[in-house]
């Protein structure tokens, strides 16, 4: 999430920032493959993933959202959308622990919310998400 946030915020490379955090978290083995993954993923179909977040917006605009919890939805859409081996309820019960530490209870809510129609409304039409 500190990836997407900050390259948001200072317009920072993704690469940088990922050499920078995986050094200072000491983030290693298969952590380290899952990061890269999930950031080429990011990377690869941002596109997508702003648009899935979009459909499922009520009166927001995505660039009107607070950056943190963009941050967190666009991490937590690629999951749903791209990690078909993660259960759909762990992805939004970590997001849902992120915005715990970095929001208020209204961000948590709203994250729920959103990532919940996302599962409702794309995900759980289609379970098998390779296709999406």
């Amino acid at each position: 999430m500190e990836i997407v946030y900050r390259s948001d915020l200072c317009g920072d490379a993704v690469e940088d920032l990922l050499k920078e955090i995986s050094k200072r978290l000491k983030i290693t083995g298969a952590n380290l493959s899952y990061l890269i993954r999930l950031i080429e993923e990011l990377i690869k179909n941002r596109k997508k993933i702003d648009k899935v977040i979009k459909k499922n917006l009520k009166d927001w605009k995505l660039n009107r959202l607070h950056l943190l919890e963009r941050a967190i939805l666009r991490v937590a859409t690629c999951e749903l959308l791209y990690f078909p081996d993660i259960p759909p309820k762990v992805v939004i019960d970590e997001a849902i622990e992120i915005a715990k530490e970095y929001t208020d209870d209204a961000g948590r809510r709203f994250i729920n919310g959103v990532l919940n129609g996302i599962y409702q409304n794309t995900i759980g039409k289609n379970e098998d998400r390779n296709h999406l």
